[in-house]
């Protein structure tokens, strides 16, 4: 029974399964003049090979491509170096975040979306904070994001939302800001369109949000993630619940044959 539980789940939801084969990590090195060098680390933790493999930084609110990667076997690691940040000029923290796309082995396209931060001269923490939920259909999801200043002065914020691969937010363009006041909370809505050809239901997205403040840079991340309702007619689920179905029905007639041979037996 035991088995036939793990073989249920491996048909009807093989991502959850078996997990995000690609580990991603970030470091930073930064000197006494603000100049930032970036390293990318890369590792299949998988049993399979990825191909494909394009990792791209977001800082500053702009994109800067790195080496592709043809092929990662099983248990190989690699690092790539990036020298493409702009220099920092305010003491404080700042933002990093690593999209990577690749193929699997079975010509899936897949994302892994990483953040994380560097601080120049002096870490300095974030007093915005905040949470995102999701809710939708199987086209679109509308992501309510909820903010909050727990301190007592106002924040000019800027915020950047950071989707994968495809999606599109339709009252987001890249950029957003707003005055913060004291002790104040504020919410709003975006609604995201599903890329074409992701059959996939739920991804992370991730919230920068900045603010400067007594010459000081400030910077936090909102992690989240966004939810598309199943769609039961795709080809995704349909070729599971066949699968299923066709499971089923071996054993049924398993089940009849054995009581139909116990019964004969006994007779």
């Amino acid at each position: 029974m035991r088995v036939l539980l793990v073989l249920i789940v491996l048909v009807i939801c093989p991502g959850m399964a078996l997990g995000q084969p690609i580990k991603v990590s970030i470091s930073s090195d930064v000197n006494e003049k603000g100049r930032v060098d970036l390293y990318l680390t890369l590792e299949n933790t998988g049993s399979n090979p990825v191909f494909h493999v394009h990792p791209m930084f977001h800082f500053h609110h702009s994109m800067s491509m790195m080496t592709a990667i043809r092929e990662l076997g099983p248990g190989q690691k690699i690092t790539l170096e990036n020298k493409q940040h702009p220099p920092v000029l305010r003491v404080g923290t700042y933002p990093i975040s690593a999209m990577v796309k690749y193929m699997t082995l079975k010509g899936d396209e897949k994302s892994v979306l990483h953040s994380d931060s560097f601080y120049f001269k002096e870490p300095v923490q974030s007093q915005i904070g905040g949470s995102i939920k999701s809710s939708g259909g199987s086209e679109s999801s509308i992501l309510k994001i909820f903010l909050n200043n727990q301190s007592d002065s106002l924040k000019n914020i800027r915020m950047m939302l950071l989707l994968p691969p495809g999606m599109v937010a339709e009252n987001f363009d890249g950029m957003m800001g707003f005055t913060l006041r004291g002790k104040s909370m504020k919410s709003f809505e975006v609604t995201v369109q599903r890329g074409p050809n992701v059959d996939e239901d739920r991804f992370p997205v991730r919230l920068m949000v900045e603010y400067g403040e007594m010459l000081k840079h400030y910077s936090g991340e909102i992690k989240g993630f966004i939810q598309f309702s199943p769609s039961w007619y795709s080809a995704k689920y349909l070729k599971h619940f066949t699968a299923l179905a066709v499971m089923g029905l071996i054993l049924t007639g398993l089940y009849f044959r054995f009581y139909i041979k116990k019964g004969n037996t006994n007779g």
